[in-house]
């Protein structure tokens, strides 16, 4: 039983990581969703606790997938380099294909980003649906989420191959 443990131990972290992820902003999404202000445009007043566990872990949920994302690509970028007889401090031609990182991504990593992404998109669909009757946590976060993605397509865009080199005309 001890061996199963340790060689889940990253799998058993991560699991917890983003399960506390889900049920806290899930905790919000459903406070934020089922309050119904006294005045117009209230919003509804969370646990301090909460809002800091909230901040943190969405905080860190971003980092994460952001910085194992970066780093990937790096990765893939000097196999490509080292592949073509360059070095790393060289600039490539072009740019490379998005599936070499995908396909070197980890499964905790994947998982964590559709956790993110999920979640993020249910907190800006609240935050859109309540508008000021939702909370200002909920507003950073959809502003974060927001920047993450446009941050994210940038990549998706820039790494994808113009059609010249895809089919290898001129």
């Amino acid at each position: 039983m001890g061996d199963f443990f340790r060689k889940q131990l990253f799998n058993i972290i991560a699991a917890v990581f983003l399960a506390l992820f889900v049920i806290v902003w899930g905790s919000v999404l459903f406070q934020v969703w089922v309050f119904i202000p006294e005045v117009p445009g209230a919003a509804p007043r969370l646990n301090g606790a909460v809002v800091c566990a909230a901040g943190a872990l969405s905080t860190s949920l971003s980092s994460l997938t952001a910085s194992a994302l970066g780093f990937t690509m790096a990765e893939v970028r000097r196999e490509e380099q080292a592949g073509a007889g360059k070095s790393p401090g060289q600039a490539s031609e072009g740019v490379f294909d998005a599936g070499g990182i995908t396909t070197k991504l980890s499964g905790r990593v994947v998982t964590a980003l559709m956790v993110y992404l999920v979640i993020g998109m249910l907190v800006l669909g609240v935050w859109l649906v309540k508008g000021t009757a939702s909370t200002d946590l909920i507003g950073a976060f959809s502003l974060s989420l927001l920047g993450w993605i446009i941050g994210a397509a940038g990549v998706v865009f820039q790494t994808e191959k113009p059609m010249s080199q895809a089919t290898g005309t001129a």
